[in-house]
Parts: C-alpha cells; structure tokens; sequence
C-alpha cells in the first residue's frame, strides 16, 4: 500500500530524525565532515585491526593475553590521575575563550604531566599488590605507563576539537595506527616475546602523539607559546575534579572486571574475557565519534537557547539508540561463528562473553551522549556520583559472580553496572528525570520520532 503523509515510510523518519538535530549552514556542513572523518578512520581500523588483533590474540594465547590485558587496565584505571578530567572542561573553555588558549594550552600540560607521576606510582603500587613477586607484570605495567605520559599532549586534539576540526587529529591518528600495525606483524613474524609485543602497542601513543604535535604546529600551533597560570589552574581543577572522578568511576566500571578475573580466576580466563573487548571497543567508539564531532555545536546550541538544545540532544540520543540496538542485535546473535572464525577453536569460550558484553552498548551510547547535558548545566558533580555508585556496585558484582562464573560473571557486571550508571540511575532525581525520559525514547525503537 502507498504510504499516505500519516503513515511516513521509515526513509522519511529517519530524515526527520536526522535534520532538526543538524544545525544549518556552516555548522551542518563541519558536523557532517568530522562525523565523516572519524566514521571513515575507525572503518580503516576496524578493517586493519580485525586482521592484525586477531593475529595477535591467535599468536599470544589466552595466557599472554590475559597478563597483558591486566597490566593495560592497571595503567587505564590509574592513568585517570593524569588526564584530571580535563578533556571536556578543556574543550567547553577553549570554544568559550579561544583568545586564551595559550594560558589553557600551558596550564592542562602542566597539570597532566604532574598528574602523571602519580598514574605511574599507583600503577606500579596495584601491581606489585595484586600480582606479589610477579617481575613479568610489573615489567608491563612500566611499558604501559608511557602510554599515559604520551597522553598528556592530547590537550592538542582538544584544542582541534573546539575548533570543530578532526581530519587533522584523524591524520595524526591514522599515520601512528599504520606504523604499530606494521610493526605488530612484524614481531609476530619474528615470534618476539610478549614484552616486545608490549613495547609495539605503547610505541604507537608516542608516535601519535608526535604526529599530533606536527599537525598543531603545520596548523599555525606555537608549543612555545603556552604558558602556565596558577590561577588558571585552580579553575581548571575546580571545574574538572568531579568529571576525574567520574571518568575514574566510568574506567572502574569497565576495567576492575580483568584485574578481578585475573586475580580470581586467573590469566587465562581473562585471556578469554579480553578477546571480546578488541571487538566491542571498536563499538563503542561510535558516539565517541558522534559527540566529538558534534559536541562543540551542541554546546553552542544551549548558549542560544534551552529548548534547541534539547531538540537536537534528543536526536542524538535516538540515533544513537538506534544505531546501538541494531549492531547489538547482530553481534550477540552472530557472538559464536564471530569468536570461532576469528580467533579459532582456542577461544570458544569467549563466544558467550562476547554475546553478553554488547548487550551494553545502548546504555553506553547513550551515556556517551548525556556527558554534554551534564557539562553544558553545569552538573559535574551529579554526574561523578552516580558514576561512583556504579563502579561500587561493579566491584561488588563481579566479587560475586567472577567466583562462580569467571568471565561470563564479569560481562553481566558490566552490562548491569552500564545500565545503572547511564540509564537507570537518572530516574531516581528531579534534575535528570527529564533525561531519563529522553533515553527510555530512545530505547524503544518502534515509537513515531
């Protein structure tokens, strides 16, 4: 039957959709161009990472796999201390100041590499607690741990993103991918050891990070010019402490789970728990794209006007539920052949974990998505403690269920804890109920948008 105007066709909901959350004229047209960027950068990835990822599983085992897994998530938890929840404040005061970005620049780098001395500590302080005597541990804990000091200069890609420009962070990106993923099959060709394979993943910040510094300073960036403000730095801190603990809680939530399953259960077992996260990270970058590509926009939107602002918030959030449900959808029911074409007989193990782990990317887009609400009212705060409660109520869950089921345990955890921190929990107050309903629209797919 021909579609009548009261029975659109799902072409012209989805447009609906789409076009009012697009602002017009030149803002559409940036929007559009870096979703365009980090959608084709992370394709190129998903394409080469699946070749070269699933080598390197297929060469580590689930041994190897899992110690190196553990070491990363160590060095990811504690590198929260580094980054000082920075990357959002940063980017609102650079689009709101840009006349000061030299002061912002000097001071979030000052900030962050004294950060980092305490990242490294930590790290080296929770390995050498949950893994006594393990010399081999506490030699990839070290090599990791660079990876943070490389972190410390991406105040860079902020500073692009403000601008509403990515093709240069992407370019940078891409070039350092490349060279690791080359360098990868080559150690596994030479059949080096897991600690050189170690040293290859944490070249690959380095090199980004050089390659970021190259594309700043083509762009008419001068390093030499940052400057540091204390005063600049105690409002930075003051507005950023919250999300710290917040992106603390947010990297508990989703990396406690390895270092419980190897402290528990052991490296192998994580080794078959950390096979799906390569898998469902490349997921979940999606509104990772999405919101650094729209974020600045957004956030000039509720300068102009509250109502706008939740117009177009509310699309982002039904594209992206909508988005996550069907990839959802086909990756759970697609968990088993996926695991057994991709890493082998070996990991079989991981078809299950893997099913389950995805069932948390609704509530994780949309998460994603709600971060720019919190920071454009000015509630860091609300946004810390809920993330908190989640990580607690993480912790707790996977010491039980870890015990019992191993890595199936931890991937409940997390997608019950995911639920919770992103969703669930803005139902309980008057200030996110608003949002709540927003993201329980998004959720159902069948409504009329």
């Amino acid at each position: 039957m021909t579609p009548t105007p009261s029975e659109p066709t799902l072409a012209s909901r989805l447009s609906a959709l789409v076009a009012p959350f697009l602002p017009s004229g030149a803002d559409s047209a940036l929007v559009g161009r870096n979703f365009g960027w980090m959608i084709g950068d992370r394709t190129f990835r998903l394409l080469v990472g699946l070749v070269v990822n699933t080598w390197l599983v297929r060469y580590l085992g689930a041994e190897s796999l899992g110690l190196m897994s553990f070491a990363q998530s160590v060095v990811v938890i504690t590198a929260v201390v580094s980054q000082l929840g920075l990357e959002t404040i940063l980017v609102r005061d650079l689009v709101r100041q840009p006349a000061h970005d030299a002061e912002l620049m000097g001071t979030s780098l000052g900030l962050r590499v004294t950060g980092w001395f305490g990242t490294l500590g930590l790290a080296l302080a929770v390995t050498s607690l949950l893994r006594p005597g393990d010399h081999r541990a506490m030699l990839l804990t070290w090599v990791f741990s660079t990876t943070a000091l490389s972190q410390t200069l991406d105040i860079i890609e902020y500073w692009f993103q403000s601008r509403t420009r990515v093709s240069p962070v992407v370019r940078a990106r891409l070039a350092a991918f490349v060279i690791a993923a080359i360098a990868k099959i080559v150690a596994i060709q030479l059949r080096l050891p897991l600690e050189g394979i170690a040293v290859i993943v944490a070249a690959e910040y380095a090199l980004s990070t050089l390659a970021l510094v190259m594309s700043y300073v083509i762009d008419g960036g001068r390093p030499s010019h940052w400057r540091w403000s204390g005063s600049r730095a105690r409002q930075l801190l003051r507005d950023s402490w919250p999300l710290m603990l917040n992106a603390l809680a947010v990297v508990v939530s989703v990396r406690v789970d390895q270092m419980i399953v190897t402290t528990l259960r052991g490296t192998a077992e994580n080794g078959f728990y950390a096979a799906a996260p390569p898998l469902t990270e490349i997921v979940y970058y999606i509104p990772v794209a999405v919101m650094a590509a729209a974020g600045p926009v957004l956030l000039r939107s509720h300068q102009r006007s509250g109502e706008e602002y939740m117009r177009r918030l509310q699309r982002v959030f039904s594209l992206l539920a909508l988005g996550a449900l069907v990839i959802t959808a086909v990756i759970s029911l697609g968990a088993p052949l996926i695991v057994a074409i991709l890493f082998g007989a070996a990991f079989r193990a991981s078809g299950p974990v893997l099913a389950v782990q995805i069932l948390a990317a609704p509530v994780l887009f949309l998460g994603v998505a709600q971060i720019n609400w919190f920071i454009a009212e000015g509630r860091q705060r609300e946004l810390m403690v809920r993330s908190v409660v989640a990580a607690a109520a993480s912790v707790v869950m996977n010491l039980t269920l870890v015990p019992r089921l191993g890595a199936l345990g931890a991937s409940i955890s997390m997608v019950v804890s995911q639920s919770f921190a992103n969703w669930i929990f803005n139902a309980f107050f008057a200030s996110t109920r608003q949002i709540f309903v927003m993201q329980s629209r998004a959720l159902w797919p069948f409504r009329r948008w």
